[in-house]
């Protein structure tokens, strides 16, 4: 088409030139749209059963009309109770129901050293999902820790290929090492075990990895976590030579199993200028989410052990960027506490659908994102209850936010969970406690050194917590209190259309508050402790004959702290018995109770806390004098 010098179109090139205009106007106009039909949603979900999986792949199903939906089926039915010493061992049970190549292909040589019985039943499990994947018209991922450890024994038997030491030493009562990957006949391992997945699994799309973290790592990674280690030999490569070579072998093994997948390799633990190094040396189709810009993750407030607790903004502000041309993937994960649980049916859908009223309405903005909680809690709670379910729904948001400005460190999972705050007593000489009446909770406190899981509330993984400097903090005491204002307010909720639903939000806010309520009480009854130490380490004393108004210093703070925990575990027993047990996720059964998963009998567990707690109710004055007016 010329242009004529006097800056005119002919006439076919006038028509032709407003056909394209009319052609972009109308793409345009549809331009969400299309690009929405684009993107791939990944959910991460932890089913360990046919049933369960199938509900949560039939909800994920209804995003298909706004691109590619894939959905993880990698989790394993059961805990490897094989991994575990004797005697336990808390680093153990992060990797306890790790997914793993090996764990469904073990390659003819790791073959011997992993449970057959396991491994049938793992790939059983694997591929009934993937018959459902393949029925609801989805795409595979699957989940893995991508170079986790091996038995020692394999190791005894093919002592050249043992790789990086990749326990935590202050976490574990026993080394693990895993293989190396530098090693070319340890690479076709992993292939050969990724050709038969893929083989078995044709539906597969992505590979999702995790390394450097809870059972896994490379050799010489800076962040391992006793220090970069390996053997010699492969001293002198770099993390980008080591992830190219491992991500490659894993492409052919896919590729010689019917066709490549795309390989993610998870936000893991690469320290120092690692990124900057591994990045550039990625294989074509590979991708690190530490430097994915093209993708958004869906989060919703959970806070495990809860379950069913839903922020409704958390995920409109999350929602915002879909429209974004530079958005590809949504991830969103439900996956609990090492893949322990997994979020119910009923949260999904809702999230779900707060996700398709985004994807119609996108909201842009501060303004924008209120205005589409008003339209979503009128739609809950009915025209009547409008207001109200608004104005709870955005003081949880900012409860959520100032907690986690002023107490950080007060993790529900870690502390309230793995430190057992919520059913442990709380007392001024947990060491006096006889080993019977410790049993219920001792042996699941995260620490291998069992009379620091005894005397120290608040050490934390092997570190130390830290808190708000008051326990009269202001900060912390506003976030509850939002917290509970905006429980009271849906439970007044009467006639909504998602009653049912807006009472069991409120019922779960109150669960978050006494955790986060036992946390602060145990953090600053340690802090008594520590201060006070030297005086709980002697005899009894006898006060001073003298009136006081304050008795010994310390006296009057314990006493207040030790009755708020005591009222604090009356009202949560109060609550599980009148239906909060549900919204909790806890173990099957006794056996199952681990350091992150709650025994069975919480209820119970916590009446004999309540039990402790008052019969130890003088123990401080033998120790920091009361008053004497």
């Amino acid at each position: 088409m010329m242009l004529r010098h006097n800056g005119s179109f002919p006439g076919n090139a006038r028509k032709c030139i407003w056909t394209i205009i009319g052609l972009v106007l109308t793409l345009g106009v549809y331009a969400p749209r299309s690009l929405a039909a684009e993107k791939t949603f990944n959910f991460v979900v932890a089913c360990h059963d046919t049933a369960s999986f199938r509900i949560d792949a039939g909800l994920a199903a209804r995003l298909k009309p706004y691109g590619r939906v894939q959905i993880n089926v990698s989790t394993l039915p059961e805990k490897c109770w094989y991994t575990i010493p004797e005697g336990g061992s808390a680093w153990h049970e992060y990797a306890a129901y790790n997914p793993t190549f090996f764990k469904f292909y073990p390659h003819p040589k790791v073959a011997p050293f992993i449970p057959a019985e396991l491994v049938a039943a793992d790939r059983k499990l694997l591929l009934a999902k993937a018959a459902i994947v393949r029925e609801l018209g989805l795409g595979a991922s699957f989940w893995a820790y991508g170079v986790n450890f091996l038995p020692e024994a394999f190791f005894e038997k093919y002592p050249h290929l043992r790789g990086p030491r990749v326990d935590h030493p202050r976490r574990s009562r026993r080394e693990e090492f895993s293989m190396c990957v530098d090693i070319e006949e340890s690479r076709e391992m992993y292939r050969w075990s990724v050709a038969e997945l893929k083989k078995n699994v044709p539906g597969l799309e992505m590979i999702l990895f995790k390394t450097n973290d809870a059972g896994g790592g490379l050799c010489w990674a800076a962040a391992q976590y006793s220090g970069p280690n390996g053997p010699s030999h492969c001293r002198g490569r770099n993390v980008g030579e080591r992830l190219r070579d491992y991500c490659l072998a894993l492409h052919q093994g896919a590729k010689d199993g019917g066709g490549d997948v795309r390989l993610r390799i998870a936000d893991s633990n690469f320290w120092q200028n690692e990124e900057d190094v591994l990045f550039p040396c990625l294989p074509e189709n590979t991708y690190y989410d530490g430097k994915d810009r093209g993708a958004i993750s869906i989060s919703w407030g959970g806070s495990y052990p809860i379950i069913g607790l839903v922020n409704p903004l958390d995920v409109i502000e999350s929602m915002e960027r879909f429209d974004s041309p530079a958005t590809e993937r949504v991830d969103l994960a439900t996956r609990l506490a090492y893949d322990r649980g997994t979020e119910p049916p009923e949260v999904l859908s809702r999230v779900i659908g707060i996700m398709e009223d985004c994807i119609a309405e996108p909201a842009h903005g501060l303004s924008a994102r209120l205005d589409k909680l008003r339209k979503l809690s009128g739609r809950w709670g009915g025209e009547a209850n409008a207001e109200k379910v608004f104005e709870s729904f955005y003081l949880l948001d900012q409860a959520f936010s100032l907690k986690s400005a002023v107490a950080p460190r007060y993790s529900v999972q870690y502390a309230g969970v793995s430190n057992r705050m919520i059913d442990r007593p709380l007392l001024i000489k947990p060491e006096s406690l006889p080993p019977g009446e410790e049993a219920y909770f001792l042996p699941y406190v995260f620490n291998i050194h069992e009379n620091e899981a005894r005397v120290d509330y608040i050490d934390l993984s092997g570190g130390r917590m830290s808190g708000p400097e008051s326990w009269s903090d202001g900060g912390l005491r506003r976030a509850l209190s939002q917290a509970e204002r905006a429980a009271s307010m849906l439970e007044s909720v009467q006639g909504a259309p998602e009653q049912d639903w807006l009472h069991g939000q409120a019922t779960c806010i109150r669960l978050w508050v006494s955790i986060v309520r036992s946390i602060h009480n145990f953090y600053h009854g340690q802090l008594i402790r520590d201060k006070y130490k030297d005086i709980l380490a002697g005899p009894k004393r006898i006060p001073a004959k003298v009136a006081n108004w304050e008795g010994d210093p310390g006296n009057l703070e314990w006493t207040a702290i030790q009755r708020d925990e005591f009222d604090n575990t009356n009202e949560l027993i109060a609550l599980l018995d009148n239906g909060g047990l549900k919204y909790l996720n806890l173990a099957p059964d006794a056996r199952h109770e681990d350091t992150f998963l709650l025994g069975p009998d919480l209820a119970a567990s916590l009446r004999k806390k309540a039990k402790i707690m008052r019969e130890h109710w003088l123990d401080v004055q033998d120790y920091l004098a009361p008053p004497h007016k």
